[in-house]
This record gives C-alpha cells, sequence and structure tokens, in this order.
C-alpha cells in the first residue's frame, strides 16, 4: 500500500475545506485533501445556493489573496431590512459610519471554481477524490488514514467533512443536536425592480424568509430567497409550478423588489443544528460543519466556519515560525480555547432569536413591537448588532 506524508491532511472539500487547504498551503505547508466526491471537477459544481459573505471573512480572504478572484462575482449588501410581521414594524440598517459594506452575496459555484483553480495551482497540495476512509490509527506522533489502496501519513487530522462528518462518527466525538422538524427553500430568481444592494428578512409565524440581493445577469435584476418553514408546506410548495410558486412568493415579499418575473432554481435542505461536546480530538481539529451548525436566521453559519479557518491559520502561523510540531495538545486546546465559544454564543442567539419571533400571541407581538422600536431608535444597539453581523467586534 502506498504512503503519502503530509503535514496536514484535510477530510473534505467543499468551501471550508477547500478554504483551509488554500490558506494554509500559503504558510509551506504539505498537504493532502481527500474529498468523497468529485469536488475538484470544475465541471460538476452543482451548488446553486448562494453564501452571505462577512466584512471579517472578506479581510481574511483579501489576507491570503483570492478575495480578488471572488469580489468579481460579488454582490455588496449595502443596507438590512428586519421587518416583523408587517411593514410599519422594522429595523433598517446600514454602514455609512465605517465606510464599508455590512456583508456580500456571492454563488457557492464561484467560490469553489476559484479555489480550485487557486488549489490546483499550488505545488504543495495533493488532491485525492472519491476517497474512501476505511481506518484511522495512530502510529507514535504521526495520525494515519487509511484508504483502498494509500494511506496518509501526517501531523494534523483537519475534519472539515460536514454535519454528518465521517471523522466525527469514527472517534465517537459527542454532540448535541437540535431538529427544527422544518425545511429551507433556497430559490433564485428574476424580479421587475432594482434591489439597491438591500437585504431583507420578513418573520413570519412559522420561519424567516430572507431577500438577498444578487449581482445581474444579462442586466436582468436578480436575487436570492432563503424561507424556513414547515416540512408539509415547503413539499406542498414544490409540488406546484413555477407560476403559482411566484404568486405565492409576491404576496409575501411585498414588493421589496418589484414583481418577481422568473424562478432561475431552487434547492431545499432540513433545518438542523449542532454543536459538537469539543472541536478536537488527539492530533485532530473539526472545522466549519462538522464543529457546529445553526438555524439560518442570521446567515453566519459559513462565516463561523472562516473563522474557525482563520483561527487555525494563526495557529499554524506561530507554529511554523517556532518550530514546532503542528496537532499536539497544546495545539489542540488552544483551537478550542479559541473558538468554541463563539460557536456556543451564535447557537444561543440563533435559537432563541427563532423561538422568539415565531412566538405569536397579543403579549410577545407588543414585546417584539416595542423591542424593535428600542432598537430602531438606539443608533448604539444597531451598531453594535451590525458590527456583530459584520464579524468584526
Amino acid at each position: 500500500m502506498k504512503e503519502i506524508k503530509s503535514n496536514i491532511n484535510i477530510v473534505g472539500g467543499g468551501l471550508i475545506g477547500a478554504m483551509a487547504a488554500y490558506s494554509l498551503s500559503k504558510l509551506g505547508n504539505n498537504i493532502v485533501v481527500l474529498e468523497q466526491k468529485s469536488k475538484f471537477d470544475q465541471k460538476k459544481i452543482l451548488d446553486k445556493r448562494t453564501t452571505a459573505i462577512s466584512e471579517g471573512t472578506k479581510k481574511f480572504l483579501e489576507q491570503i489573496n483570492i478575495w480578488k478572484e471572488i469580489c468579481y462575482h460579488a454582490e455588496p449588501i449595502k443596507r438590512i431590512q428586519i421587518i416583523d410581521r408587517n411593514q410599519s414594524n422594522k429595523i433598517y440598517f446600514d454602514n455609512q459610519r465605517r465606510k464599508s459594506n455590512l456583508g456580500y452575496i456571492v454563488k457557492n459555484e464561484h467560490i469553489l471554481d476559484s479555489l480550485y483553480r487557486k488549489l490546483q495551482k499550488q505545488k504543495n497540495v495533493k488532491i485525492f477524490n472519491n476517497v474512501c476512509i476505511k481506518d484511522i490509527i495512530y502510529q507514535g506522533n504521526r495520525i494515519i488514514t487509511k484508504q483502498d489502496n494509500f494511506f496518509v501519513n501526517t501531523n494534523l487530522l483537519l475534519a472539515s467533512d460536514g454535519k454528518n462528518s465521517s471523522i466525527r462518527k469514527i472517534f465517537k466525538t459527542p454532540i448535541y443536536n437540535k431538529d427544527y422538524k422544518k425545511k429551507a427553500i433556497v430559490i433564485n430568481f428574476y424580479h421587475s425592480k432594482n434591489h439597491h444592494n438591500t437585504a431583507y428578512e420578513f418573520f413570519f409565524k412559522n420561519g424567516p424568509l430572507a431577500i438577498l440581493p444578487m449581482q445581474k445577469n444579462k442586466n436582468k435584476f436578480q436575487s436570492s430567497i432563503v424561507w424556513t418553514n414547515t416540512n408539509e408546506f415547503i413539499n406542498s410548495l414544490l409540488s406546484l409550478d413555477d407560476n403559482k410558486i411566484v404568486s405565492i412568493l409576491n404576496e409575501k415579499i411585498k414588493g421589496s423588489v418589484g414583481e418577481i418575473k422568473k424562478i432561475i432554481t431552487k434547492q431545499t435542505f432540513p433545518l438542523k443544528a449542532h454543536l459538537n461536546s469539543k472541536f478536537f480530538e488527539n492530533k485532530i481539529i473539526y472545522l466549519g460543519d462538522s464543529a457546529h451548525s445553526f438555524h439560518p436566521i442570521a446567515g453566519q453559519g459559513w462565516n463561523l466556519g472562516m473563522q474557525d479557518v482563520e483561527s487555525l491559520y494563526n495557529l499554524v502561523k506561530k507554529y511554523n515560525s517556532l518550530g514546532l510540531e503542528l496537532g499536539d495538545e497544546i495545539f489542540c486546546k488552544v483551537f478550542q480555547k479559541d473558538n468554541f465559544f463563539k460557536a456556543y454564543r451564535l447557537y444561543q442567539i440563533t435559537d432563541k432569536v427563532d423561538s422568539i419571533f415565531k412566538l405569536d400571541n397579543i403579549f410577545f407581538n407588543h414585546v417584539r413591537f416595542s423591542a424593535i422600536n428600542l432598537i430602531e431608535r438606539s443608533k448604539k444597539l444597531k451598531n453594535q448588532i451590525s458590527d456583530f453581523a459584520m464579524g468584526v467586534n
């Protein structure tokens, strides 16, 4: 069986795994990426969803010299409107005081395409597609990942293989799970009016509906809807033809981007959240969805995964500068200390905000109305919330 040696072995080549591979390769590490699917074939990038990139994440992407490729496909978010039940009860956010945007919307396929092109030029990165991991064992101070016809011998294993992480299952790392028993539908669509770089989030009893501004396509205005609702409702919605879906959506979005003209793509996914009891095992670090996932109400799940990557990048950079071996016990515990609380905090925020906005009676409607009016009138509160959303606090 063939042996491949590396400093870092990454299991999972999605958005977070590929970002980790590229950023850490810039530090001179020899990296192996093991991907279960054919992720690194540009012709097979089928993810039509969009990602909201925070200002904090953008700064890190600039640091590792990949933002200049992604920015051509990024539509800035300059304003956000939060609307509870009706148009009169809303909060308006912008970021004029910092003279920067609140975030950026990019199609996942553009981020992945930019990443894969960069990675395939990195001589210190080896990529293996269609890989099935058979076993993981320790050999002295090294960790061995066995596949069918080769094994990877490395200092540090990064698990970036998603919410159903195979690495997490192998090591039986305990997790806390929450199934919201709902689905989210993501719809990209053309509409009649300019969105003016404004994102909207409508809060309804059965879940929020967000409208995210996208770049024009062939001079047509384009946005993406992320709508969470009951499984039964989303299933019934999918059974309708596009004209009926458009009619329902037009009633919900209240003309915020004019009339919906045409649905481009539709995707659904189950609404679940989880948090690992810890973000490491011996010589193993969990990144992104392998460590945590959240209700999409704040649109910050991917950005927190990128904070994992940035934290790891800084830690590896420090270890390399000191000539220390990656993946020791102190290394893993420092990563845990730097990242676990941020994930726990975001889980609590998204879960509680979802619970509060779902409550629908006279008392809680009045409380929400008063709270929203208080935030709308307070510059300090609005600035704190926008800074958190931007990932700069």
